[in-house]
């Protein structure tokens, strides 16, 4: 927690809530705020040294995070978050639609990669197929019936922002891109736990936030591959990235940068990139490997609550819920001990009706934590339980 100013203020605080966003470094604001002080100005368009200085501190951020997921500085757009990446996906993606095309997500999606095809289907009478996931296992269930000639989409989650089930997608998107369908990856809850090298994955597109990694808000990683960059439209028209224009029409640039139309948000990409290789400085995989085996042990002892199942590889994310001890009830107990957790649907309402639950609490681990704190949210846990939930 020494590493953590909003930690540092609140000593009292256990925040297990690292899956909706994370808590930021001292050196990561440390480099937003420096880059405020030293470097601000208007890139790509400006005529003196300061406006250089930005971009430059701008395009090296972007190396950094192209190299952090094995792709290249043309294949990244810094945009403003994933629910932006993927509702422009959705727009711009280069098909020609016909009635009865169909769109394949699956039953774990964040509603941030339900709600732009829900849309765009109702546009074109698509059709929306789910995959659905294990109840026993929490994999994902059989996809090869799903996947069919009409299938122009698929768009994924990497791990599940509920059970922290890590997918094996590899064979899914080889299938896809097979038949010639267009692959998207929503990576926003496995960026921080899992290794990404996009050309092994094989996808489209790929993207993530980067507050799920340690960072400030406004700043996503979308990665495009090159011959979809070529294709696609930008997502947002405007300043910065045009050749010409008339009264009339307008020519565009070609490249990543015609998907940053407008002044970007430089600071959060710098801060990005410096949390990238804070991160990979602190090996924390062990560490919240070794947490999360214990935090799911002890709940798994507890006869009064259910975890929900994950898979062989997982983000260090669980979650459980009890017949007699409702979740909000638990959270809020929790709260007033000064322990951090989530409960609800977590945008995630799809898996939660395949499981025929209303609600379920999530805790998430992150750097920070630590295990005397599972300890003391188990503490606080039975005693709420004792005093509510028990007969």
């Amino acid at each position: 927690m020494s590493q953590f100013a909003l930690l540092r203020q609140h000593p009292e605080l256990i925040y297990f809530d690292s899956a909706a966003t994370c808590q930021v470094p001292d050196v990561v604001l440390q480099a937003y705020t420096d880059y405020y002080q030293q470097h601000h100005a208007n890139v790509h368009r400006a005529s003196h040294q300061l406006g250089r200085a930005a971009t430059t501190a701008l395009e090296t951020a972007r190396a950094k995070l192209a190299e952090f997921i094995g792709a290249s500085a043309e294949q990244i757009a810094l945009v403003a978050s994933t629910t932006a990446a993927l509702n422009g996906l959705a727009e711009q993606l280069p098909v020609q639609w016909q009635a009865g095309d169909e769109i394949l997500l699956s039953s774990a999606e964040h509603h941030a990669n339900i709600l732009p095809w829900q849309r765009l289907a109702k546009q074109h009478e698509l059709t929306l197929r789910y995959i659905p996931i294990d109840s026993e296992t929490g994999e994902l269930g059989e996809w090869r019936e799903l996947l069919t000639p009409r299938t122009r989409v698929v768009s994924v989650t990497a791990a599940s922002n509920i059970t922290g089930t890590v997918f094996h997608l590899q064979p899914l998107l080889q299938a896809a891109k097979a038949q010639g369908t267009w692959t998207l990856v929503d990576a926003a809850q496995a960026a921080a736990h899992v290794p990404i090298e996009v050309h092994q994955l094989e996808c489209d597109a790929l993207v993530f936030s980067m507050h799920k990694l340690y960072s400030v808000n406004g700043c996503a990683v979308l990665y495009i591959r090159d011959a979809l960059r070529d294709a696609m439209a930008p997502f947002l028209v405007g300043g910065g990235i045009v050749q010409r224009v008339s009264a009339t029409d307008a020519e565009l640039i070609d490249g990543i940068h015609k998907f940053e139309a407008g002044s970007p948000n430089t600071a959060a990409a710098v801060a990005a990139a410096t949390a990238v290789d804070w991160l990979q400085q602190q090996h924390l995989q062990r560490q919240l490997v070794n947490l999360r085996q214990q935090l799911l042990e002890q709940l798994q002892q507890r006869a009064w609550l259910t975890v929900l199942p994950s898979g062989a590889q997982a983000t260090p994310t669980i979650s459980f819920y009890s017949d007699e001890f409702q979740a909000f009830d638990i959270a809020a107990w929790l709260d007033q001990h000064h322990i951090a957790v989530r409960a609800g649907h977590h945008c995630a309402q799809l898996l939660l009706q395949q499981w025929q639950l209303p609600a379920v609490v999530r805790i998430s681990l992150g750097a920070y934590n630590t295990a005397d704190q599972i300890n003391r949210f188990l503490e606080t846990l039975d005693a709420g339980w004792a005093l509510f939930g028990s007969d």
